[in-house]
């Protein structure tokens, strides 16, 4: 069966996110995908050059089905918080890419500055979607810190979730963002 680029980015984010980028060899990646080496050569010119496109299609696809959910105008706020929290706790679960840009970000933050790019990119749209939440009852200031405090929160519940092994720790970050922002909200209207 003929691989297209896609499909190999797809399981090029299985291998990268169980070895990292530096244990990574292309030979685990054409393993991973089923093919010869280089049949993957014929897409990809290197490692490096496969690590941009993984980057880059995790980026676009949290951009679309993830962070997009925060400007969904036939939501509600509340609705679009809790939905985006959802879809990232599943994405960090079961999906392709979940906590993939914290693991290859903490590798190669000094080592690769493409990849860094790519990954601050990624960092600042998701802060964009929380931020444009939290302005709808905040000025932008504060919004912005509640953004970061939010995405502080869900990645150190990732991180504790690898550790132990254990879901519980994002369920209950994500629950207690979401609560958290039902009382404030409530807290500012009165």
């Amino acid at each position: 069966m003929a691989l297209n680029k896609e499909d190999i980015i797809k399981k090029s984010v299985i291998v990268f996110k169980n070895r990292g980028y530096n244990a990574t060899s292309i030979s685990d990646i054409a393993k991973e995908c089923g093919i010869l080496k280089g049949s993957l050569y014929h897409h990809f010119s290197s490692k490096h050059e496969l690590m941009k496109e993984v980057l880059s299609f995790l980026k676009t696809y949290f951009a679309e089905t993830v962070f997009s959910i925060a400007y969904n105008e036939n939501l509600t706020i509340e609705k679009r918080l809790e939905k985006l929290s959802r879809k990232s706790e599943e994405q960090f679960m079961e999906g392709i890419g979940g906590c993939f840009m914290s693991l290859i970000g903490n590798e190669c933050v000094t080592s690769n500055m493409e990849f860094n790019a790519i990954v601050k990119d990624f960092f600042a749209e998701w802060k964009n979607a929380f931020t444009h939440l939290y302005s709808n009852f905040y000025g932008q200031k504060q919004a912005n810190e509640m953004a970061e405090r939010a995405i502080m929160l869900i990645e150190g519940a990732v991180l504790l979730m690898r550790i132990h092994n254990n879901p519980d720790f994002l369920t209950n970050a994500q629950n207690w963002l979401i609560n958290d922002f039902k009382n404030n909200k409530i807290l500012i209207k009165n």
